[in-house]
């Protein structure tokens, strides 16, 4: 493999896509299918504080009580028992915006964002990853895996349907100084069947 970790998607609402499937996955933008591509790497030498999800929804939409996304990361052995699977969901936490911040535009009229980070219990699950994958590339003779990453929104969905065909934009920042960059767009009704077919 030309990289240690492979990339490839998760059946939940996922931003890492390969080559291969990037065309079916409805509602990214061309524009980010470069940095999607590398975003397992980037996350690897990500600083965890500066981790971020951006919603941009409609300012009606108020999450269900304690429901958050979360950073799904899952790595696995190329081979049975190559060592012992990694399955972490890491909470994020939140924080609420109707203006331009943290180099985010000023979401339009009616409209908010909803901006989550790593907590400091997060950060360090997150940081426990990147140390072991490290570790196991600079082996002499590392055994091989991969690496999934996605984040789960799909609680933040409250039952509501007349919110259902408003707008639902997900960025993402790996990097502050690389800042954010948009990787889904659709319905809060789509959000929703594509949370139900992965259940599937």
């Amino acid at each position: 493999m030309t990289h240690f970790f492979k990339k490839h998607v998760l059946k939940r609402l996922v931003w890492v896509c390969t080559t291969l499937v990037i065309v079916a996955c409805t509602g990214v933008p061309l524009r980010s299918v470069p940095k999607l591509m590398q975003l397992n790497q980037q996350l690897m030498d990500a600083n965890p504080a500066e981790f971020m999800v951006a919603l941009q929804v409609d300012a009606r939409m108020v999450p269900p009580p304690g429901a958050v996304p979360l950073l799904h990361l899952k790595v696995a052995p190329r081979n049975a028992g190559g060592f012992e699977v990694i399955d972490k969901k890491l909470p994020l936490q939140l924080a609420v915006a109707s203006i331009s911040t943290q180099g985010l535009d000023a979401p339009g009229s009616g409209r908010r964002w909803l901006i989550y980070s790593l907590p400091a219990a997060s950060q360090t699950e997150l940081r426990q990853v990147q140390t072991f994958i490290k570790t196991e590339r600079a082996q002499a003779q590392p055994k091989g895996g991969s690496l999934s990453v996605g984040v789960e929104q799909d609680a933040l969905l409250a039952n509501n349907p007349a919110l259902s065909d408003t707008r639902w934009e997900t960025w993402l920042q790996t990097a502050k100084q690389d800042g954010f960059f948009e990787v889904w767009s659709g319905s809060a009704a789509q959000l929703k069947q594509m949370a139900a077919d992965a259940r599937k």
